[in-house]
């Protein structure tokens, strides 16, 4: 498939289809800054009116037509534009349709860059820890800077409606990588926070799936920086295709920032990368780093966030897992005993790290296909385990069943979409039965 440059304006009056309304807001948010601008906006999306309902709602009072459950091929004949949400496969019959009735095509988050590429950018990618270095960014650079992307929201709506941003921080997905067109200079610092296997499921293998992220640097130039996890693979490739600079993060100490292990708001070893490509960037800004603003950098939610619950239990939700890699290092960092609940879609990648991070007295409560997976290696290195057919039957079970003196490690380490729309969904609905559930003390 074919992607265009496009800029926002030159979708006025035109016939545009958004396809895939999605559940972040990112879909709902580009249908009102596109009916803004006054485009003809058709949204379409394959699943029905009850997964979509937070979206259906935010466009309760605008007039945008909308066809769920399918993709009729006379929406395609009708449409001039078509914004593909990242989601949407790339063996979808979608790219037939739009090809025989010459449609052009474009996302949400290139439309954004075409409106914005003026604005000084940092944008991330990596297969953890993007969403802490945004985070973090945003928090060091201040209210001048605009934080979008796969956060959430809709990137096109925030630089429509806030034009006058000193600086933008972007968090980049694969998905989002994959079809990203910008002009030349575009950003002006890329980063790649790590890299192992992931979204095999979409990319195919592990060289689709790169090269994907190394999207990010395709339109850079000499006055461009890229700054990479170290000497691995994956940076040395981007290192040979950069046309600018480069910088490795595991030479920087933060001596060279003036900070020592007592400044940081976290000190875990597997996010200290996210946090040093934060302050490089912010220093190569120029901007004075605030040990008093990084201190009080509050995190975000379902990321290793500690919790001591209304009936005394001690909780961490780390909802955003849907890798083996950030359960693995979380059970390697965490001090006591430590029960695991995951599950969900499996999406094939290696479970072995997970098992030699375990200790003996690890307790697992499992789900789904994924944890059906991990149910079995657990029965191979005789480590405690149950599993359950869902997710509500397993969390209940383990939050009843928690000891004083244990810590629940809520890390799904698989997909959420065998049950739930995302991972936000899930990671909600364990706050929920963390509030309902008391303990068991038969």
């Amino acid at each position: 498939m074919k992607f265009d440059f496009l800029k926002p304006a030159e979708l006025a009056q035109r016939n545009v289809l958004i396809l895939g309304l999605g559940s972040f807001g990112g879909g709902s948010g580009c249908a009102k800054a596109l009916h803004s601008i006054g485009a003809k906006v058709t949204i379409s999306d394959l699943r029905n009116p009850e997964q979509l309902q937070e979206s259906i709602t935010a466009l309760k009072q605008y007039d945008i037509p909308m066809v769920l459950g399918e993709h009729p091929e006379h929406l395609f004949a009708a449409t001039d534009v078509i914004v593909v949400n990242p989601a949407v496969p790339n063996d979808s019959p979608i790219w037939e349709l739009a090809e025989k009735h010459k449609c052009i095509l474009t996302t949400e988050v290139n439309l954004a860059i075409a409106h914005s590429a003026h604005v000084p950018t940092i944008a991330v990618t990596g297969t953890h820890g993007k969403s802490t270095c945004v985070s973090l960014l945003k928090h060091l650079l201040g209210k001048d800077c605009l934080l979008a992307g796969n956060l959430g929201g809709s990137f096109l709506e925030q630089v429509l409606e806030q034009p006058k941003h000193a600086r933008i921080v972007v968090e980049m997905s694969s998905f989002q990588c994959e079809r990203l067109i910008a002009p030349i200079g575009w950003p002006n610092i890329a980063i790649l926070t790590n890299f192992a296997a992931d979204h095999l499921d979409r990319h195919g293998d592990l060289k689709s799936y790169a090269a994907a992220k190394k999207r990010l640097i395709k339109y850079q130039d000499k006055t461009n920086t890229i700054l990479v996890p170290g000497s691995d693979e994956q940076s040395i490739e981007w290192k040979e295709a950069a046309k600018g600079s480069w910088v490795e993060l595991d030479k920087i100490k933060l001596e060279s920032f003036g900070l020592t292990k007592d400044d940081l708001p976290f000190s875990e070893p597997y996010r200290m990368p996210s946090l040093i490509a934060a302050l490089q960037a912010t220093h190569m800004l120029n901007e004075v780093i605030s040990k008093h603003s990084l201190i009080n950098y509050p995190g975000l939610k379902h990321r290793m966030h500690h919790i001591t619950d209304q009936h005394g239990r001690k909780l961490i939700d780390n909802g955003i897992a849907t890798h083996p890699d950030p359960t693995t290092a979380a059970l390697k960092n965490l001090a006591g005993k430590v029960v695991l609940l995951a599950g969900g879609k499996d999406k094939n990648l290696n479970l072995d790290e997970i098992l030699n991070a375990a200790r003996g007295d690890t307790r697992m409560y499992l789900y789904g296909e994924g944890g059906k997976r991990l149910a079995k290696k657990c029965k191979s290195h005789s480590i405690w385990h149950e599993h359950f057919p869902n997710f509500a039957i397993a969390c209940k079970k383990a939050l009843s069943n928690l000891e004083r003196n244990e810590t629940l490690l809520f890390s799904p380490t698989f997909a959420s979409y065998d049950e739930f729309n995302n991972f936000s969904e899930r990671a909600q609905l364990f706050l929920k039965f963390a509030e309902e559930t008391p303990i068991d003390s038969s």
